[in-house]
């Protein structure tokens, strides 16, 4: 008798457990909308960083995005391999190409510095192609 119990007890545990893992649980939200971003990227005393990577990393959320930065200081922003940035505020970090512009990005935005927060932070609200982002001294 004890063992039918036993196993009621069970089987009432599994069909629980079964329901309890319905539609919701099917995986990760959708990502939300997400915007076209463009613009150029400067050193503090105005001059275009001249090559590198510029990474976007929220201050909240899972959706950070990344650039290559051009010659002249230009980027387009991508977030899983689309153009599509979701909106939110982010931190900017900076990887440089070469050792002289190294040398011209301060220490606080090289993306090897993830103890330290950056100090310049974009908004992304909608689409732009005229995204200026100034680092500071």
């Amino acid at each position: 008798m004890f063992a039918v119990r036993c196993l009621s007890a069970a089987m009432m545990f599994c069909g629980v457990l079964v329901v309890g893992c319905g539609e919701g649980g099917s995986g990760p939200p959708p990502k939300p909308e997400g915007f076209k971003v463009s613009g150029k990227l400067l050193l503090p005393n105005g001059s275009p960083v001249t090559g590198g990577t510029l990474s976007l990393r929220p201050e909240t959320g899972l959706h950070g995005a990344t650039a290559q930065v051009q010659a002249d200081g230009s980027f387009t922003l991508l977030e899983s391999g689309t153009e599509a940035v979701v909106a939110g505020k982010y931190f900017v970090y900076v990887r440089a190409t070469n050792d002289d512009m190294a040398k011209k990005i301060p220490e606080k935005y090289q993306e090897s510095s993830e103890d330290v927060d950056s100090d310049v932070v974009v908004d992304i609200t909608g689409d732009t192609s005229s995204l200026e982002i100034r680092l500071k001294n």
